[in-house]
């Protein structure tokens, strides 16, 4: 499906969570306003357990005031701030831990649900670039996301041909191209520079593919160049099948 053309190419239309910032608003209140961020967390997470925390927090943190209030009107006082003053500098710091690992979660959430609506054929997700930080092996994430996109530009080539050839599916030799098919490759049309650019094989190879399609008037499927291309095996095409479109010629 092609893109919103009111955002970016390739951008879900909710951007990811900007979290980066959470940590420093329990870090610079001193760990009062860990109550807070917990519970937006725990909100954006729907987690019942971190928005029961975030109470907790609140809870702890008004036993502490009113515990050195007290101390501090009363005659003996050094030790009850000296204990109130140790849990809560332990409040502070647990709670900016807490905080962090929570702004790390929800945008994990963010991408993880993107990628899950990605697999159910919504056109809007993310791109590989925002993996980062994630969990997720930026490598791999790539790769996950171009193969996600060459499924989606097959399926509009064999359902709406006449937008697929709008949209040059599979011709990255042809100028003025904007949508992204993952890699794709019309083995009907493409040169044979850029079948040996995009497809990773030798210029002999790719020069008898073009030979071949030009003989049999193109190709219809994959078993085809094994066929008819001498020293294709099954074992190279399988390096590259999954980058092969075929539109008849």
């Amino acid at each position: 499906m092609q893109p919103d053309p009111r955002v970016p190419p390739g951008w879900h239309r909710e951007p990811p969570p900007r979290t980066g910032w959470w940590f420093l608003v329990p870090l610079l209140t001193c760990g009062y306003g860990t109550p807070l961020m917990v519970l937006v967390g725990g909100l954006r997470l729907r987690s019942r357990l971190h928005t029961v925390l975030a109470f907790g927090y609140l809870a702890v943190l008004a036993v502490i005031t009113v515990a050195r209030l007290t101390a501090s009107t009363g005659n003996d006082s050094g030790d009850e701030n000296a204990a109130a003053g140790i849990v809560y500098f332990m409040v502070w710091v647990t709670g900016t831990i807490h905080v962090t690992a929570l702004q790390m979660r929800v945008r994990e959430r963010f991408f993880r649900q993107a990628a899950a609506e990605h697999g159910r054929g919504l056109p809007h997700y993310p791109p590989p670039a925002w993996q980062h930080g994630t969990g997720v092996d930026p490598a791999l994430a790539a790769a996950q996301w171009r193969a996600a996109r060459r499924q989606e530009a097959r399926e509009l080539q064999a359902t709406q041909p006449a937008m697929a050839n709008e949209l040059m599916i599979g011709r990255p030799d042809l100028p003025g191209r904007q949508y992204d098919d993952g890699g794709l490759i019309d083995v009907n049309h493409v040169p044979a520079d850029w079948l040996v650019r995009y497809l990773t094989i030798d210029r002999d190879l790719a020069d008898r593919i073009v030979e071949a399609r030009d003989r049999h008037n193109g190709f219809t499927t994959a078993e085809e160049l094994v066929v008819y291309c001498e020293g294709l095996t099954p074992a190279k095409l399988d390096l590259f099948r999954d980058r092969l479109v075929f539109v008849p010629r």
